[in-house]
């Protein structure tokens, strides 16, 4: 394969909803996550090379993005797609944490160049002002990560549906409902 393996990682509502609302973090589902289901999560990042957001999610929630609660080797890179560079300098996947990959276009680059010095930038090609998400993850292999667990939200969740880019999918259902016609679903 010539580009990194993708494994979609979601948890949902019985209703297949993501988050309350748009632009509300689905951290609020945290307090209704088993600690067994929240272990699973960590294991899961714990065997891949990479885990990867939007800069949605990560204006929304400002995830850490590493592996807590069980032994690792070696630490997953920290990967967001951010075309604009709209991510904020003080979001807690550009600490030292872990080692952070963004994928940005050459527009975004210019709004990135105050990134820590720590935080590889790599400059993907856009298609219809949108990152060419295969180019990213072709750029991503070629870096040295074979696989990703992806932790997008719905509309990166559908763009690499749509494009095939999606090898293996674990969908955590919570039990409750969340309703709502203009609610985050698991594919926007």
């Amino acid at each position: 394969m010539e580009r990194c393996k993708t494994i979609l990682v979601v948890g949902s509502s019985i209703d297949g909803k993501i988050s309350p609302g748009r632009g509300i973090s689905s951290k609020n589902f945290g307090e209704h996550i088993p600690k067994e289901v929240s272990l699973e999560l960590h294991k899961l990042r714990s065997k891949v090379d990479g885990i990867l957001v939007s800069s949605s999610t990560v204006l929304s929630d400002n995830p850490s993005l590493t592996v807590r609660s069980v032994p690792i080797k070696k630490r997953p890179y920290r990967i967001v797609i951010d075309r604009l560079g709209k991510i904020p300098k003080n979001s807690k996947v550009l600490n030292d944490e872990a080692r952070t990959i963004i994928i940005t276009s050459k527009q975004g680059e210019l709004k990135l160049s105050k990134i820590p010095s720590n935080v590889k930038i790599i400059i993907c090609k856009t298609k219809e002002e949108k990152l060419d998400l295969k180019d990213a993850l072709k750029k991503l292999k070629k870096e040295g990560i074979k696989n990703i667990l992806i932790e997008g939200g719905g509309t990166i969740n559908y763009s690499l549906f749509s494009l095939n880019l999606i090898d293996e999918m674990v969908v955590f259902i919570f039990p409750f409902v969340i309703g709502g016609k203009d609610t985050p679903t698991i594919v926007d």
